[in-house]
């Protein structure tokens, strides 16, 4: 019996993008030479700038900054910001708040 990593058993993130108008589709992710290599996606490219803007925007780097530091166009670090923004979900209380702390202020706040 032989067990696969979890990173084995996800498929690679994939954009459709326009660079240099040629729609294609490109991996989000380095699919370097592992268990993916043999997976991708029929046309995915590999781009290591638009990998670079992923990871990037990932880390809350914005659109303007993508575009002027990484050469891309403007749309294009758009779409990348856009689908690597985390979901939003329910709000969440600050910690005292959830714990149900309450502090005595002697100063009245």
């Amino acid at each position: 019996m032989s067990r696969t990593s979890p990173q084995q058993q996800l498929p690679l993130p994939t954009l459709r993008l326009v660079v240099n108008g040629i729609p294609t589709t490109y991996l989000l992710e380095d699919p370097g030479t592992g268990p993916h290599a043999a997976s991708l996606p029929d046309g995915a490219v590999y781009d290591l700038r638009i990998h670079a803007a992923w990871v990037l925007a990932r880390q809350g780097h914005r659109t303007s900054w993508l575009a002027t530091h990484l050469g891309l166009p403007r749309p294009v670090a758009r779409a990348i910001v856009t689908t690597a923004r985390p979901t939003p979900g329910p709000p969440r209380l600050p910690a005292d708040r959830a714990f149900g702390l309450n502090y005595f202020s002697p100063w009245g706040g």
